[in-house]
């Protein structure tokens, strides 16, 4: 006699909450039983999934993944298991989550540089550097020295709420989102002590299904703070973690007035990188080349990327030509140490698009994760050997 499940009591599947659980004839294999599912919460439907034993199954189709998905859902059930579906069919679906973008966007011009998604939980900084391309524009009417939770969030709570499920949203529907990682962030500093607290509970939440993450600070303290964090919540942190923690370093304090002192910030990079993690530096805006080549000389050998780019608006410190002999200095140096430089597009149109080509020098989409297990290149994050 054919053997179907209908439970109407509330359980968990897969992470999904439910109230109906009904099933496909259940089958037996060498795994053990296996079935078609469907789940009912509050009187629709919410996911469409397969059991497949001991080893696999979950969820194909749900109110998380797209509207076309969840509908090509219901109808696999009618074409293949009509016994199921007579049980279905007159069972509304549940809305299609669609995200708002509240926590999770997609950056787009001078930003899309930087990242393909970010997360801004706060607005203001108290860092309060002078350049900030924050103070000018539309970003100034909500900008102030005190970071305040964006008006979208009620409160924590819910802003952290609002990640996960559009992380959640973003990571199911084949977005490059588990490969590109989301940044830390534009509209502040992530790893104030206002700000910490939601960085770290959002990216442990990251690293935990596997989508890397990448953080931008100019507080050292911050830094080392988050990482004792992350090592606690995570149980270690190497090579394998996918987080990687880069610092703006001008070497400007004085444009910076309230951020760790440039000093601090390569301090902590250089003890964040013998952890093992992944390190960068923002060297944004270029303000001194010699300032600036000094920067590089102190970091080499603990950051695996360097980020090259101009002040944003207004009249550029930097000579053209000295700038075009820059270009290829720096490259060449960082690629001995076994590092990468990205040139940002300002530096590019102040050359008139001349760019310099070099293993060392790599484009916005580099992944700063890649490892060769082959031992081809000079170091963990290099793709080429010269």
């Amino acid at each position: 006699m054919a053997k179907f499940l209908d439970k109407e009591k509330p359980g968990n599947y897969c992470g999904y909450e439910y109230d109906r659980f009904l099933t496909s004839e259940v089958g037996f294999g060498p795994r053990g039983d296996y079935y078609h599912l469907v789940l009912v919460k509050d009187g629709h439907i919410i996911a469409f999934g397969d059991e497949q034993g001991n080893y696999a199954g979950g969820i194909y189709a749900s109110t998380e993944f797209s509207t076309d998905s969840f509908l090509k859902g219901r109808e696999y059930i009618r074409k293949e298991y009509p016994e199921l579906y007579e049980k279905i069919k007159d069972i509304p679906l549940a809305k299609v989550y669609k995200p708002a973008d509240k926590a999770i966007y997609k950056p787009k011009g001078k930003a899309g540089e930087y990242a393909q998604f970010a997360c801004n939980f706060y607005t203001g900084c108290s860092n309060d550097c002078q350049y900030c391309y924050c103070k000018r524009g539309v970003m100034s009417k909500v900008w102030s020295t005190t970071p305040r939770l964006k008006k979208c969030f009620k409160d924590k709570d819910e802003a952290i709420a609002t990640f996960k499920k559009e992380l959640d949203y973003y990571d199911r529907n084949g977005s490059s989102i588990s490969t590109k990682g989301i940044f830390f962030s534009f509209t502040t500093d992530p790893l104030l002590d206002e700000t910490g607290g939601l960085t770290v509970e959002s990216a442990v939440y990251a690293l935990r299904k596997r989508v890397p993450v990448q953080i931008l600070t100019k507080r050292a303290d911050g830094a080392l703070r988050f990482v004792e964090c992350l090592s606690r919540m995570l149980g270690r942190i190497d090579r394998s973690t996918h987080i990687a923690i880069g610092f703006t370093l001008t070497g400007s304090d004085e444009l910076e007035k309230n951020a760790s002192p440039t000093e601090a910030r390569i301090d902590a990079m250089r003890q964040i990188h013998s952890l093992g993690i992944r390190t960068f530096a923002s060297i944004e805006p270029l303000l001194d080349l010699q300032v600036a080549d000094d920067i590089i000389n102190c970091t080499l050998g603990f950051c695996d990327l360097y980020k090259v780019g101009l002040l944003s608006g207004g009249k550029q410190p930097i000579d053209v030509l000295q700038l075009s002999e820059f270009v290829p200095y720096i490259t060449q140096k960082v690629g001995v140490s076994g590092a990468k430089v990205y040139w940002k597009k300002s530096i590019k149109d102040m050359l008139g698009g001349a760019e310099y080509h070099h293993p060392a020098s790599v484009g916005a989409d580099y992944d700063i994760f890649f490892y060769d297990p082959y031992g081809i290149s000079q170091g963990p994050f290099n793709r080429f050997k010269l």
